[in-house]
């Protein structure tokens, strides 16, 4: 954990997350601070889908300290005000994947914030599909609560 971000890139230049935290690849950003990012996700389960990110590469919780694992539940938190207030969202989940058994696709610590409304109670989600504009509406709706709140 002591290796700095742009060594842990070099070692790590096919993680994506890694790709978007460097600027090298680009996504739907609603939240970006010096140890941390947040970006709808790409495939998302529901409008607004974001993932949050430690930006230092880490696979799992294990590659993360205590107060490194609190702090980033603690920006999952405040971002999942937003998600919820930009889409109109009766509920959220926090969803932490560790390991490609526990269905993590990317090696990258990250916190899913799914907004979820009534009517999904009890669905099974499925990867839903929003066009490139309305992907770009919702992070700015995300965008805009951040600053709000």
């Amino acid at each position: 954990m002591d290796q700095s971000l742009s060594e842990r890139l070099g070692a790590r230049g096919g993680c994506i997350f890694c790709e978007i935290v460097s600027g090298r690849a680009s996504s739907n950003i609603v939240f970006d601070d010096e140890r941390h990012i947040a970006f709808l996700d790409a495939f998302p389960f529901s409008k607004g889908h974001t993932l949050v990110c430690p930006k230092q590469h880490g696979e799992t919780v294990w590659d993360m300290s205590e107060g490194e694992i609190a702090e980033l539940f603690k920006v999952a938190s405040k971002v999942s005000r937003a998600v919820v207030a930009a889409t109109g969202a009766d509920g959220f989940r926090f969803v932490q994947n560790n390991g490609e058994a526990a269905n993590q696709v990317v090696a990258h610590v990250h916190v899913h914030v799914i907004p979820v409304k009534m009517e999904d109670k009890g669905r099974m989600m499925e990867r839903k599909t929003f066009s490139a504009e309305e992907m770009k509406e919702i992070a700015l709706s995300i965008r805009s609560k951040m600053k709000q709140g």
